[in-house]
Order: C-alpha cells, then structure tokens, then sequence
C-alpha cells in the first residue's frame, strides 16, 4: 500500500489521556514514542493542501489527497522528509512556486503507539500561542508495513476501533473531516 493512509480519527475532548493508556498497556506494544511539532499548511486556490510538519532539526512535506470524497479514512499521501525547521523558509518559497500559500499553522503534541499492524496515537492540537484548540485519537494501518491487501489494513482498523470502544471510539463517532479541514482559513484570509 504504497502512498496509501488508512485511518480513523475521533474527537478525544471527552476522553482523557490516562483512559487511553488503560487500555494501551494492556496491548502488544512494539515502540513508543512522545513528540511535539509544528504543522504549518499551505493552500492552493482549489483548496488542495501541502502540509510542512517540523521541529528544529527534522522536517516533513505531505500532500494528501482524498479517495473518497465523503470522508478523510482512506487517503493517497506522499511524504518527503527535510531538514527541519531552519528549512521553512525554502519550504514556502517551494510552496509559494506551486501556487500554495500559507493558511495555517499549529503545534501537536503526541502520544504515538505501534501496536501489531496499527499505529495508535492521543493528541493534542494547540495554537500558535499554545492554547489548546483540541484533541484527538486516531487509529492507522502501519505504513511502513507490507499489508497484503487494503481489506486486510482496514480490517486490523477496525479490529483497534473494538477495543477502544469502551472509550466511545465508535463506527458513529469517526470524524469525517482532516486537522486541514477543520482548521484552514477561509482562502479570502489566507497570508499572501
């Protein structure tokens, strides 16, 4: 599954962290890892995204697209790593060249899990100023793993949603939309 994201995100508001690691450490964890970065987006005039995710000595361009227009569960993304933070300004010069401008940008602090075939994470999304906007919990197919079939990667998604679902992590409760959709500016506000 080359440059495929199989994956679903929920609304973590409700549900605190210490809920979440419940049920995480009773799972098979192969690692973990607690990370914090910026996720800078720039927009097209169509609304297409490039996302520069960064922390001062590593970066990370993503374009996603969506395969489904419905919902944001199964995705086409490219990712292309950089060389951090000290790179932004290459980065949007980059961006501004492809007709992309710069729309928004927040801080992410995660709790990330890889758990057999899935990548489990708890985070927190603030803003420039570090206030916290929301938080999240989502549910990915390993992409860095050779899946047989794309039925099999959504099938070991769907298998965590279950074991989550005391946390209300439901078929009901997917959030549809991406972090770009729920935070973009409207394109008349966008920094030119």
């Amino acid at each position: 599954m080359q440059f495929k994201e199989i994956e679903i995100k929920f609304d973590a508001e409700k549900i605190k962290r210490e809920a979440f690691l419940e049920i995480i450490e009773t799972l098979p964890i192969r690692k973990k890892m607690n990370v914090s970065s910026y996720d800078t987006y720039f927009v097209n005039n169509t609304g297409d995204f490039i996302r520069y995710r960064w922390t001062d000595d590593k970066g990370e361009l993503t374009i996603k697209r969506k395969t489904i227009k419905a919902n944001n569960n199964d995705r086409i993304e490219v990712n292309l790593p950089t060389a951090g933070g000290s790179e932004f300004p290459t980065i949007e010069a980059f961006c501004s060249l492809l007709g992309y401008k710069l729309n928004f940008e927040i801080f992410k602090t995660c709790s990330i899990f890889w758990v057999d075939k899935v990548v489990l994470v708890y985070y927190v999304v603030f803003d420039k100023e570090l206030n916290e906007l929301r938080r999240f919990i989502e549910i990915e197919a390993d992409e860095d793993l050779e899946w047989e079939s794309e039925e099999k990667a959504w099938a070991e998604v769907l298998k965590y949603e279950k074991i989550f679902e005391a946390l209300d992590i439901t078929p009901q409760n997917r959030l549809r939309k991406s972090l770009f959709e729920i935070f973009r500016k409207p394109l008349q506000l966008m920094v030119v």
